[in-house]
Formats: structure tokens, sequence, C-alpha cells
């Protein structure tokens, strides 16, 4: 595990980037590079709705630590066979808060009431009862 820039190899596409592949053709384990290129973790799971056809991000788990984090989707860059490249330093993705099941579930569940009611995008915010209301 490095923190060195690396070639996500691969087949490549337009302009000399890896072939992309769909959230739901991503395979666990693929490496996952900070936006200088640097491998800071490997997927460990997709989270996202099949049902709903919502992506919303990506389990990584640290290169040289024992947790993971949620990298959301608004935040990779591109999504390969080779390697999954985000738009966050290796620092601030080291900096995210450890992933919990129930804040993932959540936001499952957020989106899927969103989509069947016909709402748009809110920007949601935590109050003093940890529990989410629009902000």
């Amino acid at each position: 595990m490095t923190d060195q820039p690396m070639s996500m190899g691969g087949q490549t596409g337009a302009g000399g980037d890896p072939e992309p592949v769909g959230w739901r053709g991503l395979v666990y384990g693929t490496p996952v590079l900070a936006a200088d290129g640097s491998r800071v973790g490997t997927v460990r799971e997709v989270l996202g709705s099949d049902e709903e056809d919502i992506f919303h991000g990506l389990r990584v788990g640290l290169a040289g630590a024992r947790r993971d984090v949620m990298v959301e989707a608004d935040d990779i860059d591109l999504l390969s066979d080779a390697g999954v490249r985000t738009t966050l330093g290796a620092d601030a993705i080291r900096g995210l808060p450890d992933y919990d099941d129930e804040a993932t579930f959540h936001l499952a569940s957020v989106g899927w009431l969103r989509r069947h009611l016909g709402m748009g995008p809110v920007a949601w915010k935590r109050d003093s009862k940890g529990d989410e209301e629009a902000g």
C-alpha cells in the first residue's frame, strides 16, 4: 500500500483514461486513488439501490488502517475495472468519518422516499437529535 501515484492500467478509452464501468460493474477490492493518483485504499462495498438505480458512493477500506470510510458519489471522478479515481486528496479521504451502516441505510431510505414523492434535491443537515431535516 503506497501513497505514490500509480497507473490505473487496464483498457483505455478516450484521452488515455481507463475504460469506465458502471457502478454495478465495480469489483470489490478495486484500488481507490486520491486525486493525485496515490492509492488510499480499496473498495469494500458499492453503496446504492439496484431497484431505484441510485449510486450513493463507496465504502472504502483505508490502506494501512483498520477502518472504513464512505466516499460519496459526488466525490468520485472515475470508476473503472483498474481503479476508482476520486476528486479528494489523500488527507481528505483519511479525514472522513468512520463508515456507519445505519447512516448509509438512512441515506438510501431518504433517496427512495424523495424519488417516489417527486421531490427534488434538498440540502440535509444533522440536528441536535441526530436525525435529519431539510436545511
